[in-house]
């Protein structure tokens, strides 16, 4: 999702050559792009992009001027930004694009600038040699944070009341008063939207522009390996060190002498998350290195332990052993670490598409693998998810799979038609209950903020008086029937065999639904540990993409509330079998979950049942 004509789109901005930090308008930009494979098939080299005028439906042509390609394009005045990419083309059908995502500019207070790359190969830009954000530019930035809290956002007073709202912002006000640098506002502002307790409330890391997107992605300040946090410890999964010096299960101690603990602990205040629970913050504290993901943990160890030099010195304890090492090793940046593990370990998932899979094992066993609902967003699921359901389904069947294990474990949401086609192929009459109700805080949005506003879809959330809604304790109480209720389309031969749901901490947003759905209608058992979300409601519906007109940051906040009619504990969804995974099984590469289930079966024991 992009803030921009991209949204259509759906694709991630790549990190930018940024010639000035100013918001000034240029008119006039130079484009050239050199090292254009001579193996690729074109007619023409061309410029498509967000603004007039470009465009993302027609290519520019370029020339060709001493080896190199080069179009002048002159921009309108209001221009302050765009996104681009240069691509092949032959009579202008079916371009071929470069493979990194967007590149992206800011105009700068120049008459003429010039914009060099090399085809493929995405800019680099140092923080340090960008300028301080100004008190007065933060503090307009503030207004507008202000603004969308205290008159827009629904779930403001879930958790905090209005004293410690209040104070939340005194906080960042102040730190606003003095110079700082963007990653700081970046700290700022997203220790701010995590005090909320709303897990769609947050600086995106995904919906930022591309001076944004530089310095809190493409550093050379990663961790050359992906690990889990078990039982507050840092384990190691997948190492992408050069000489293999941290094997699996390898347990991290320190890291440039500070304590994984400790570390952990100074990064949980800026994770944005449902309601009270610590175990989800922690769980997005994991690096799990996909390459169509952005950890939390790759973004705010930085900014928050920044660095002296491309090292890291970690106190390490390997399997089996009593004594503690210390490693000094390199530094890496993500797409070297991702690299890295699809080079080195085969079955390290490429894609998102690689999220969803099937499996059907010994004595009837079948296993569903949902690790993704995504549909829109960066690097978006592809795979036909209808055709894939059924072909598992339909495997399923003429395998005569009495054990159903669906794995929603990496599953951090996504988009409702997934789960609903999933609710397809079991006997429930309503997948989605009726235990809740929409609410808002405004009925006609803002005017000082939607200059700054983008999102997908009409901007129906602009003027919400149409839909008539009851006013109430400061809320805006829409019809029940503004929550999706609708009948289960079964499919003729629904599974009828024993079903198990495999949660974690991760299961955020559309997941903790299927969750809560889950035991709500009796599916079947579920195990492992308890979801994120909040039986309390989770605040989402239309997101709205706040982008701050003089630090860049973006900001993801919703537009409604999901509330529950009774009242609930201050949690998500708890398994029906609790199960903690140990240091020791993760150690020993054992899925402690699956291994449970599967024991359970071989052994012709009931794996749970409901009180």
């Amino acid at each position: 999702m992009l803030y921009s004509i991209t949204y259509r789109l759906f694709t991630s901005v790549i990190l930018s050559l940024i010639f000035s930090t100013t918001l000034l308008a240029q008119t006039q930009v130079i484009f050239q792009v050199a090292n254009i494979p001579s193996g690729l098939k074109r007619g023409a080299v061309g410029l498509r992009g967000s603004q007039a005028p470009l465009s993302w439906d027609s290519s520019l042509k370029m020339t060709q001027k001493d080896g190199n390609y080069q179009v002048v394009v002159e921009f309108p005045e209001e221009t302050k930004e765009l996104e681009f990419k240069f691509v092949l083309f032959d009579k202008d059908k079916k371009p071929t694009w470069e493979g990194i995502n967007n590149r992206s500019l800011f105009l700068g207070n120049k008459e003429t600038m010039t914009y060099e790359a090399n085809w493929d190969e995405p800019a680099f830009i140092d923080p340090s040699t960008l300028s301080k954000l100004e008190p007065l530019a933060l503090l307009q930035d503030f207004e507008l944070i202000k603004t969308m809290l205290l008159e827009v956002h629904p779930g403001l007073y879930r958790y905090n009341d209005e004293a410690a709202i209040q104070q939340e912002l005194a906080v960042l006000q102040q730190a606003f008063n003095t110079p700082i640098t963007h990653g700081e506002a970046y700290l700022a502002i997203s220790k701010l939207l995590a005090s909320l307790q709303c897990g769609h409330t947050f600086a995106s890391f995904f919906n930022q522009n591309g001076l944004i997107k530089s310095v809190i992605h493409w550093q050379q300040d990663k961790l050359p390996f992906t690990f889990r946090w078990v039982e507050d410890r840092m384990i190691v999964q997948y190492d992408a060190t050069q000489d293999r010096l941290l094997p699996a299960g390898t347990e991290v101690l320190q890291i440039n002498g500070y304590s994984t603990q400790e570390i952990l602990d100074k990064l949980i205040p800026y994770i944005s998350s449902d309601g009270a629970g610590r175990a989800a913050r922690v769980a997005q504290l994991e690096v799990q290195g996909f390459d169509f993901r952005y950890d939390a943990f790759d973004v705010f160890h930085p900014l928050v332990f920044p660095l002296d030099q491309a090292i890291w010195t970690l106190k390490i304890r390997k399997i089996g052993a009593t004594d503690s090492e210390e490693l000094v090793i390199p530094t890496i940046t993500i797409a070297e670490r991702y690299q890295t593990l699809i080079n080195r370990y085969p079955t390290f998932p490429k894609d998102r598409n690689a999220m969803l899979s099937y499996e059907i094992k010994e004595e009837g066993v079948g296993v569903l693998k949902l690790g993704s609902f995504g549909l829109m967003g960066w690097k978006r699921l592809t795979k036909d998810y209808k055709a894939f359901y059924k072909e598992a389904f339909t495997a399923f069947a003429k395998q005569q799979v009495k054990h159903l294990i669906i794995d929603i474990r990496d599953n951090m949401g996504g988009n409702d038609e997934m789960k609903d086609e999933l609710a397809t192929y079991f006997n429930v009459d309503r997948f989605i209950d009726n235990s809740r109700e929409g609410r808002t805080r405004y009925l006609h949005f803002p005017e000082s903020l939607k200059a700054y506003i983008q999102s997908w879809g009409n901007p129906w959330y602009y003027d919400l008086s149409t839909d008539k809604p009851e006013e109430e304790d400061g809320y805006y109480i829409f019809p029940r029937s503004h929550s999706i209720n609708q009948k289960n389309k079964k499919k003729p031969s629904v599974f009828k065999g024993e079903v198990y749901l495999l949660t974690s901490p991760r299961n955020g947003s559309l997941a903790y639904y299927l969750a809560k759905d889950f035991k709500t209608f009796e599916i079947g058992t579920s195990l492992g540990q308890e979801t994120d979300g909040n039986l309390r409601g989770i605040n989402g519906g239309q997101i709205l993409f706040l982008r701050l007109p003089n630090s860049g940051i973006e900001i993801d906040f919703p537009v409604m509330g999901d509330f529950s009619l009774t009242p609930q504990a201050n949690q998500g969804v708890q398994p029906d079998i609790p199960i903690q995974v140990k240091v020791e099984d993760v150690q020993g590469g054992i899925d402690t979950e699956m291994e449970y289930i599967l024991r359970m079966i071989r052994q012709g024991q009931r794996v749970g049942k409901r009180d």
